[in-house]
């Protein structure tokens, strides 16, 4: 039964999942033209006679409250704490008036009173994968986690976020979800968490016969270790009597070993060997950054829509005449298959005949992709083997091809392509813009 309850009886209820309700102006105009025209829900205060929360209208009570009513008309039902909790959670998520953060409270509302998963799928709608993919948000810095949802972060960058393992690595790039960073940061977490597992297996391998050093001056080099590397490291033959030393630098791990020679060498030679080692530890840091950039670039055209595709032909033809012209890297069947998303793993000997059929399904996307692949590889980067800066037209015209269909270049991306990456060396930087 509908009867009006006097407003300042009724109190926002306290487990509202709902913390912000919005510009409450045009509700409340609405409200003095037409008054409320769906009841409010109340459920009675707990020792308190006479007095309610609202379950179910909270906007609805504040805007009737700016547009100065006294009374407002309101259903009153009897409910469980936990139903309570339920039915509001459920009310704004089909309103869609909740943020994800919002959703995951309320969830964790709900399982605070006894609930389960289980029992909350059942409850609100939402499968169970859902319910624990919201829950797993509250594990993240709440602070930063608000600000990713006012930059408009999407549930598929939450998803994303979830295959970086460690919490203190998702933290920090959650800071740049909603931002032009966010695809390149991800790559590089993921990225570092297997380098990092692999430095732990490298070294585990090699304590069993060398010892950590920060110093190499005066050893003698034995074998290089890439953290992208696989397999077990064999050992030295003559472990048992030659001393060995292991360093870590930024991706690698080199193996030394110490004799008679190696102590006799002049200081001019280990400084020579200093610079070596330095010019290798920049490099690598290099090669890593233009293949993340390089991965980002590959993975945009591989996601493209067939629609973006149609509305820039322009630039696609343009393109792919100028690929041709130039005569980059040229194709083969599986690079094609792969940017194109067939299938060729029960395929032995690929022809074209096994890219061909696929081609004409989307015309103009394949062409777009095709033309890409023909352009770009990972060998495409704006430094030399020095890490000295090196002008690169043609990943220019790359960067410019694809930011016509709508690719964020990240900060990273930027510093390299226009020389102020701290990793270039700034003395040969200086003689280039002396020349």
């Amino acid at each position: 039964m509908i009867k009006l309850v006097s407003i300042d009886k009724i109190s926002n209820h306290p487990e509202n999942p709902r913390k912000d309700l919005g510009d409450l102006t045009e509700l409340a105009e609405s409200i003095k033209q037409s008054g409320i025209l769906q009841n409010l829900t109340l459920v009675p205060i707990e020792g308190k006679e006479d007095e309610f929360y609202a379950l179910i209208g909270n906007r609805r009570l504040a805007a009737a409250k700016l547009a100065g009513l006294q009374r407002v008309p309101c259903a009153i039902v009897n409910m469980d704490k936990k139903t309570q909790v339920a039915t509001m959670l459920l009310e704004n998520m089909q309103r869609s008036d909740l943020t994800v953060y919002e959703q995951a409270q309320g969830f964790q509302m709900m399982m605070d009173l006894g609930e389960t998963v289980s029992d909350i799928s059942e409850k609100t709608g939402f499968s169970e994968s859902t319910v624990r993919r919201r829950m797993k948000l509250l594990e993240l810095d709440q602070d930063k986690l608000k600000e990713s949802v006012q930059r408009g972060a999407t549930l598929m960058d939450y998803i994303e976020l979830e295959k970086i393992k460690d919490i203190k690595l998702r933290n920090e790039v959650l800071e740049t979800i909603g931002t032009e960073n966010f695809n390149y940061r991800l790559k590089w977490a993921i990225d570092k968490e297997k380098r990092d597992k692999r430095l732990a297996e490298i070294i585990e391998q090699l304590e069993k016969f060398a010892v950590k050093v920060e110093d190499t001056i005066g050893l003698a080099y034995k074998a290089c270790y890439s953290l992208s590397s696989e397999g077990e490291i064999e050992i030295p033959e003559d472990s048992e009597e030659t001393e060995y030393f292991y360093e870590v630098q930024y991706g690698y791990v080199y193996l030394y070993y110490k004799n008679s020679e190696s102590e006799e060498q002049s200081k001019e030679k280990l400084e020579r060997e200093r610079k070596e080692q330095l010019r290798r530890e920049k490099c690598s840091k290099l090669n890593n950054i233009s293949r993340r950039a390089y991965e980002l670039r590959l993975d945009f055209i591989k996601n493209i829509s067939n629609t973006k595709a149609r509305k820039n032909m322009d630039a696609i033809i343009e393109n792919t005449l100028y690929a041709m012209v130039e005569g980059y890297y040229g194709l083969n069947y599986e690079r094609m298959a792969n940017i194109m998303d067939i299938d060729i793993s029960d395929e032995e000997d690929i022809q074209w005949e096994d890219i061909a059929k696929h081609i004409w399904k989307q015309p103009e996307l394949n062409l777009l992709k095709t033309t890409y692949c023909t352009m770009d590889s990972p060998n495409e980067s704006y430094y030399r083997w020095d890490c000295t800066y090196l002008q690169n037209e043609d990943l220019d015209h790359i960067y410019d091809f694809l930011q016509k269909l709508g690719y964020k270049m990240s900060e990273e991306e930027k510093q390299l392509q226009d020389g102020t990456h701290e990793l270039f060396c700034p003395m040969v930087k200086e003689v280039e813009k002396n020349d």
